[in-house]
């Protein structure tokens, strides 16, 4: 049987894997392994390409992980392959599948649904159809429309993860260099909160052996992976658990980058102390920082806790962010935008927020009607009014929450934001409320583009700060300030670029002995960032220890320019002498130093300047 795994990802990235139908098809025995052909998909192509592309391959079976953000455009495909192959077995998956069963089952000429989790039901459900055209209705966790059978007697129990073959390790996914792996360390969750299917149908978690997660690092490692999404609900629960985890990282392959999910609760300081010595960011969900709020969903938090675990975090130079949601139950505007202020109080590096969505299958979901909670019916199940929430509350925040998107996160705020409060005396939501009334009055921003924030990149955010900052300025009667401000924004902005970018290698020996440094075409390598600015960019090094008024009391905009460059993993900025400056700028490849300089320098201190911005990389030999 020739078998389609069909996965369509929310949006092209490094995130883009087809872990479950990786999964799925590790599952299989060999030999139909190697009839199962693995297909990606991206919501910009349309139904007839992604239809075409599939039957393409002659498929007989072809089966798609179902997910909040693919359901509508998978449903489209499945009815499409339908009419036009109607022998094709259709099979569905994933949380879609599992959350509300019979009503995916409605919407296509599904021939099965696999419910929970899939490997031992879908290789049974395959081995079946390979053997036979109409198999029994009775494989667990398999329900197939039109029989009548009980959902409960159909729900597979947890699998024994240790039973199951690694998709990396089988070859049925390959990472690839310098690209991101989505890597699954456990499954389940030891938190019953009610909005999550995360823990659905059982509580607990169940880890992957370290024997395979070492085989699989070790893999990557060696393809030259760069950023590993951690597949863990909370990696730091039990502690230990997540310690033995953090140890198994750094003993294997500390050069990767991880991103993590923790919870702050079970911080401490092994825990901070490892995580310093690893390349990572880690994700907290607050989702609210009011007591109340949580308790209606069975969550908890303590402020005094958190900000405990935090300064952990901290004191050992840890990147982490926070997640909110807005929308609810028991909460309301004023309460998320409390909220709001108290996570950035702790200056995150991020913080994402999402609307509160009613997933099927979930507590909340069962419970809407107790909180009197009306939401869509269909993806993304958003909630659209409650007794707390007006849909124009719902409005507001979501356009407060693509401002902090745009602004805070994009715009990699977290260095100067905190300055930027005391500086006009306001809370984090005014700031952001003003900027969102300044956006849309003008020209070329209007609310649809502003809550379109995935469509901003960092140079859009920066040029949002400049506007904003410089207009609001003048607003505040602070206009002396801007060209400071404006400063600080562009040595902020510089910085993330270098430290996000690409290396600057060291010179290869070759290059720094050449036959005559001085009579030799050099060109300036491409991974230097030369930023003017108005002030003296060793004293704008020092705003952290002053305000923008103290600053600008005591320097004086003189004019420098500066050099960004990451090397050695650590990123560089140096204010450039008028030598240096001239003979970065003016290497092209065709002109040596004697020609740029052209007398007005003492040869032998010209030579001693290209010596060592050949030996620092800054230089090379045009190729």
């Amino acid at each position: 049987m020739e078998i389609t795994l069909a996965t369509l990802h929310v949006r092209r990235s490094a995130q883009a894997v087809p872990l479950a139908a990786g999964c799925l098809a590790a599952s299989l025995p060999k030999p139909l392994r190697r009839k199962v052909r693995l297909l990606d998909f991206f919501p910009d192509q349309d139904v007839a390409t992604v239809t075409r592309t599939i039957l393409d391959g002659k498929p007989e079976m072809v089966a798609f992980p179902v997910y909040v953000w693919n359901r509508v455009q998978v449903v489209a495909i499945a009815r499409e392959l339908s009419r036009q192959a109607p022998s094709v077995r259709l099979v569905a998956g994933g949380p879609e599948a599992g959350g509300d069963p019979h009503k995916l089952a409605a919407t296509a000429p599904w021939s099965a649904l696999v419910l929970g989790e899939g490997e031992e039901s879908f290789a049974r459900l395959v081995e079946e159809l390979s053997a036979n055209d109409d198999p029994t209705p009775e494989i667990p966790g398999v329900l197939f429309p039109g029989f009548s059978t009980a959902l409960t007697s159909q729900l597979q129990p947890p699998l024994e993860l240790d039973k199951l073959p690694s998709p990396w390790l089988s070859g049925l996914l390959a990472p690839t260099p310098e690209g991101g792996v989505v890597w699954e360390v456990s499954r389940g969750c030891a938190f019953g909160c009610d909005y999550c299917y995360e823990a659905a149908g059982h509580q607990g978690v169940r880890s992957h052996s370290h024997q395979r997660l070492r085989a699989e690092l070790e893999l990557f490692t060696q393809i030259g992976v760069s950023q590993v999404w951690v597949l863990d609900a909370t990696f730091n629960y039990p502690p230990q658990r997540g310690v033995d985890l953090l140890e198994l990282l750094l003993e294997t392959a500390p050069q990767l980058h991880y991103h993590l999910e923790a919870k702050a609760d079970f911080i401490d300081p092994q825990t901070a102390s490892l995580l310093s010595r690893l390349s990572c960011s880690v994700q907290l969900g607050l989702q609210s920082t009011d007591s109340k709020v949580l308790s209606a969903i069975h969550r908890h938090l303590d402020l005094d806790i958190l900000s405990e675990k935090i300064h952990l975090l901290e004191a050992q130079g840890v990147i982490y962010g926070f997640d909110l949601i807005f929308g609810l139950p028991q909460d309301s505007y004023s309460g998320f935008i409390r909220s709001l202020d108290t996570s950035l109080s702790f200056s995150p590096n991020h913080l994402h927020i999402f609307p509160l969505a009613v997933l099927p299958g979930t507590r909340l979901a069962q419970q809407r009607n107790h909180h009197r909670l009306v939401a869509q019916t269909e993806p993304p199940y958003e909630i659209i009014r409650s007794p707390g929430w007006s849909e124009q509350d719902l409005l507001r925040s979501r356009i407060l929450a693509t401002a902090v998107d745009i602004f805070y996160n994009t715009g990699r705020a977290v260095a100067f934001f905190p300055a930027l409060l005391e500086l006009f005396e306001i809370e984090p939501h005014q700031l952001f409320d003003e900027l969102t009334d300044w956006a849309l009055q003008q020209p070329d921003i209007d609310q649809a583009m502003l809550l379109a924030s995935d469509l901003w990149n960092a140079h859009d955010a920066y040029r949002l700060q400049q506007g904003f900052l410089s207009w609001r300025l003048k607003q505040a009667g602070l206009s002396h300030l801007t060209t400071a401000v404006l400063d600080l924004l562009c040595y902020h902005f510089h910085y993330a670029e270098a430290l996000l970018g690409p290396e600057l290698p060291f010179a290869s020996d070759t290059e720094r002995e050449p036959a005559d440094l001085w009579t030799t075409p050099w060109i300036r390598s491409t991974q230097l960032r030369l930023v003017p600015f108005a002030y003296e960019v060793l004293d704008l090094q020092e705003m952290d220890e002053m305000s923008f008024a103290e600053f600008v009391e005591l320097f004086r905009p003189v004019g420098s320019t500066a050099l960004f460059l990451r090397q050695g993993g650590e990123v560089l900025c140096e204010s450039l002498s008028d030598e240096m400056l001239r003979l970065l700028k003016e290497s092209d490849g065709r002109k040596t130093p004697e020609q740029i300089f052209s007398g007005s320098l003492n040869q032998e201190i010209g030579r001693e300047l290209v010596a060592f911005a050949v030996a620092e990389g800054l230089l090379h030999c045009r190729t």
